[in-house]
């Protein structure tokens, strides 16, 4: 939800170590991900428990933010939320997180 910021979570874990029934799972250097084929720690982060339990993870960290601030916005009906929604991609000022739900979502 927040990569507009972070990125999404396979750019941010950089390693995995896995333990199954049949061993240990650990990328041993950080290639890059096309000079070395498909990324193994994408397959498991994505199995959800079935190849393993993942028991160490090296993820990239970022400082906190010196502001944070949580607001909702309120819109008279559907279209003028798409409009907003719309008009916030055509600005250089990316929110970390910003969702549009109707009031059955909510």
């Amino acid at each position: 939800m927040k990569k507009n910021t972070y990125g999404n979570i396979e750019d941010i874990v950089q390693n995995i170590t896995m333990v199954s029934s049949k061993g240990t799972y650990q990328k041993m250097s950080l290639w890059p991900r096309v000079s070395n084929g498909p990324d193994l720690n994408h397959l498991i982060m994505g199995s959800e428990g079935n190849y393993g339990l993942i028991t160490e993870a090296v993820i990239k960290v970022k400082p906190l933010p010196e502001v944070r601030i949580f607001d909702s916005i309120l819109f008279y009906d559907w279209e003028a939320g798409i409009k907003f929604m719309y008009e916030v991609s055509l600005t250089n000022s990316y929110p970390t997180s910003c969702r549009l739900v109707d009031n059955i979502q909510f």
